[in-house]
């Protein structure tokens, strides 16, 4: 008789973990890649800031107030230009530095994360405290936890592979919760019978489109876009939602991750075109981190990792839809991300057994 070396409870864990697949490899020189690529960006967006703040030294400076009591201490009024063009060379010159030392330091990081948060406060101003740049700045905010560098790539570990997990939740997380509240919203309306309408009415693409174009006082000639297929609208909402919802499992899900980052720029895209909702620097930076890199440069990954790739895969699985979903994963390590959105093992299961 043949003695499993794993204890029943070690052995159900591992079972349990099956559907948590993570490789350290692929997860460090994507991550590595990706904030290199959000460093760049950052070159951009402290531009675009820049161009942004001038614009502002237009208006009326009454005009100016926070809303909050942190950002009044921060920026009580909105500040000169010398000193809003040093703080922005100085984020300029710790990116340069991070950039080219291609070694993320807390320091620097910290540093960099304070200045791009200070420079983006005369956005936040004029009364309202919106989520704009909100994704950015997170991004920025998280690497100070983050010890990657060059070396990682060759040598990853998984005290690295979890923080990158982790910091990927925080970013997931406010997407995650964007979809959550709308789930009692909706409810709460449809249990008092609210005379408001809700995304599930046949009119409400074509009202929240109308009201966003007459805002930026555009022409709205796309009507027939949201009346010919009402029912497209109210089954993308209900996906949406669901997307949504679920984004913060692809911190722990790595497969599943690129999935995401592409519903993710779909819906930004979506909102852009269709309701005048514009998260450009979202989008982007949505871009930078969720790429595949290891997919898009296969020999600048293997490469880097000297020519030993460690198995990174748990072998052990406890239902016929887990062994499918491992051969799936051997062979094409993303195709079977689909597989692991939530909600997907569950109805395999249901369909095994009804059709047992």
């Amino acid at each position: 008789m043949t003695h499993s070396p794993f204890s029943p409870s070690s052995l159900k864990r591992v079972r349990e973990a099956a559907g948590v697949v993570q490789d350290p490899s692929r997860q460090v020189f994507n991550f590595f890649i990706g904030t290199l690529a959000l460093r760049v960006f950052s070159f951009v967006w402290l531009f675009w800031t820049v161009r942004k703040f001038q614009l502002l030294l237009q208006r009326p400076p009454e005009l100016f107030w926070q809303l909050h009591q942190l950002p009044r201490l921060l920026m009580p009024t909105l500040p000169g230009e010398w000193l809003f063009y040093c703080i922005a060379g100085l984020a300029v010159a710790l990116n340069g530095y991070l950039l080219v030392r291609a070694r993320n330091q807390t320091l620097p990081q910290a540093l960099l994360a304070v200045c791009l948060l200070w420079l983006n406060l005369p956005q936040w101003g004029y009364g309202i405290l919106s989520h704009v740049n909100h994704t950015f700045l997170l991004a920025h905010l998280f690497l100070i936890f983050i010890p990657v560098n060059r070396a990682s790539l060759s040598l990853p570990d998984h005290y690295l592979s979890k923080s990158i997990q982790w910091y990927y939740a925080g970013i997931l997380f406010t997407y995650t919760l964007a979809g959550l509240w709308k789930i009692p919203a909706l409810l709460y309306k449809l249990v008092i019978a609210s005379p408001d309408m809700t995304w599930l009415h046949p009119d409400a693409a074509l009202s929240n489109a109308f009201v966003s174009f007459r805002n930026y006082d555009l022409a709205f000639e796309t009507t027939p876009f949201f009346t010919v297929f009402p029912v497209f609208w109210q089954a993308s909402f209900v996906l949406a939602v669901y997307l949504q919802s679920v984004s913060v499992f692809a911190a722990f899900r790595q497969p599943l991750r690129p999935w995401i980052g592409l519903f993710l720029v779909l819906f930004h895209v979506m909102n852009m075109v269709a309701f005048q909702t514009f998260f450009v620097v979202a989008t982007v930076v949505v871009l930078c981190l969720f790429i595949p890199y290891d997919a898009m440069f296969p020999r600048l990954f293997h490469q880097r990792q000297n020519g030993s790739v460690p198995k990174p895969y748990i072998s052990l699985y406890s239902s016929a839809f887990d062994g499918f979903r491992f051969k799936i994963l051997q062979k094409h390590f993303y195709l079977a991300g689909l597989l692991y959105f939530p909600g997907v093992h569950t109805l395999a299961k249901t369909f095994l057994r009804s059709r047992n």
